[in-house]
């Protein structure tokens, strides 16, 4: 994986930083921001009680981004791989922005509403994301203007708990316990204006709340108050997006690496089975790349479990001695209590249930490659009537 330059001169503080330092987390520079790593339950502990009851997360740094104008769906539909003709108002859909190569440039998460779209970039990527925006307004011509909405805080809920939180919180008439998974919603309590999309990254069922910054300590506080919650730092957000098989821009995913090799072609979008053609108003860029780094493609993203240690970047992966693939992302599994990890993987090898080793630190660590999320995800879904 190519080293990842964010271009930030100096540190970024989230809103919420001093509310963080009051609760003891342990600080650290992430994506050009001073971001909470864990506070003083510790990462494992954090991590269970997310799974368990409800974490709550600081994830301001990430990109809020809205769209306006009568050329947005063209826009967005240029920008990334999602498909949204078909979608309805709040409907979100997790999509990648490709370069003309078919490289990853960013990964997400764009909610169709009904005058604007509302865009989720990660931290370390949303000015070069902007950038790449303002490349396609420009090219081609289209009538769109978008708003950075860089002074609203985003909290994410997650766990099994989430719903019940967010019912103590804002009260059971916004039904916010049945809104389906990636739908977002807007709601107001006491006078103050919410945005809330049930979504997140853990693979707990869960949501993310957008509020404006006067409001978001206000908010903290009313979210802790239900004993229900506990603050948890990007330690805990780490190996549980790896449990629950999630891939990391920087890490499974760049702008060198194709949809193909990071085995997300299931957000790219796809033309009629009938008719060969596709629902959209506008081509994604990158679309014409795709076949070739198909066919060109020597590697691709596969789990793996460890039978001791812990793989880490940028481990080795072998094959009798042979190196046949590299760590991406490696981590302790509190909940299957052991080393466990994305890497990429030579073709010929990236088959699950295969016996290889990772060079960790000069000892030989026996892992096998295993089907992707190590842990069920619980999303939320509606019973069908």
């Amino acid at each position: 994986m190519k080293k990842i330059s964010y271009g930030f001169s100096q540190l970024m503080k989230l809103h919420l930083h001093d509310y963080h330092v009051n609760l003891k987390a342990k600080m650290v520079p992430f994506a050009g921001y001073d971001m909470p790593v864990q506070y003083p339950l510790g990462v494992l502990k954090e991590h269970l009680y997310c799974r368990e009851s409800c974490g709550l997360f600081d994830v301001s740094h990430m990109g809020q981004i809205k769209v306006f104008g009568e050329d947005r769906m063209k826009f967005v539909e240029t920008l990334t791989t999602g498909e949204f003709q078909s979608k309805k108002s709040g409907q979100s859909v997790l999509c990648l922005i490709l370069n003309e190569k078919a490289g990853i440039i960013d990964d997400t998460i764009v909610a169709k509403r009904d005058d604007h779209i509302h865009i989720v970039v990660n931290a370390g990527n949303k000015f070069i994301d902007m950038k790449q925006m303002d490349k396609i307004i420009k090219e081609y011509n289209y009538k769109v203007q978008y708003e950075y909405l860089k002074d609203k805080p985003l909290i994410a809920v997650q766990g099994p708990n989430a719903h019940k939180v967010l019912n103590e919180v804002f009260g059971t008439e916004h039904n916010l316990d049945k809104i389906p998974f990636m739908f977002m919603v807007n709601i107001q309590k006491n006078g103050i204006d919410y945005q809330i999309n049930r979504c997140g990254y853990t693979g707990e069922d869960g949501y993310e709340i957008s509020v404006d910054n006067s409001k978001a300590e206000e908010l903290c506080d009313k979210l802790l108050a239900t004993k229900m919650t506990q603050f948890c730092g990007l330690g805990a957000r780490d190996s549980l997006r790896l449990e629950a098989g999630l891939c990391l821009h920087g890490h499974e995913m760049d702008d060198t690496i194709s949809p193909y090799e990071a085995k997300l072609m299931w957000t790219v979008r796809k033309p009629n089975k009938e008719t060969g053609k596709y629902n959209e108003s506008a081509a994604f860029i990158g679309r014409d790349a795709l076949p070739q780094r198909q066919k060109d493609s020597k590697f691709k993203r596969m789990g793996f479990i460890t039978q001791s240690g812990i793989a880490r970047p940028p481990c080795d992966i072998e094959f009798q001695g042979q190196k046949i693939g590299s760590v991406t992302s490696g981590t302790y599994s509190p909940n299957l209590k052991k080393g466990l990890g994305f890497a990429f993987i030579n073709n010929e090898y990236a088959k699950d249930g295969t016996q290889l080793q990772a060079d960790i630190r000069g000892s030989k660590v026996n892992i096998t490659l295993s089907p992707t999320p190590f842990v069920p995800q619980r999303y939320y879904k509606p019973e069908k009537k």
